[in-house]
């Protein structure tokens, strides 16, 4: 029952995590008409960029003070949250087709999550 007190930091985790990702391929994406050097320097241009740097450093600090608290066999299967919020997040904000089978997974990740805590 301890854990179940953990588990808005590992939400909080994932969820920055997540934001990071959907940044990075908003900015990705955003600049895949450029080549070479031109690239690099639309990338820097780009606020999806900062966002996403800004995010997985948040989720990295988050990180940091789970692990100092619990234990990492515990911690780290409680990361799946950040594949389900992810995908999630690529179907609403993206508008990515998640496949079928890739929902599955997520039903699975949700049930793996649930054992360890």
């Amino acid at each position: 029952m301890w854990l179940v007190s953990w588990l808005p930091w590992c939400f909080l985790a994932a969820l920055c995590e997540s934001l990071g990702q959907i940044s990075f391929k908003k900015a990705a994406v955003c600049t895949r008409h450029e080549t070479g050097l031109a690239y690099y320097l639309c990338l820097a241009k780009n606020r999806h960029i900062y966002l996403g740097i800004a995010a997985n450093l948040g989720e990295m600090a988050v990180w940091l003070y789970l692990i100092s608290h619990l234990p990492l066999s515990v911690a780290y299967p409680l990361s799946g949250f950040q594949e389900m919020i992810l995908i999630l997040f690529a179907a609403v904000v993206l508008k990515e087709k998640v496949a079928p089978l890739a929902w599955a997974g997520v039903l699975l990740i949700a049930v793996g999550v649930s054992l360890v805590a």
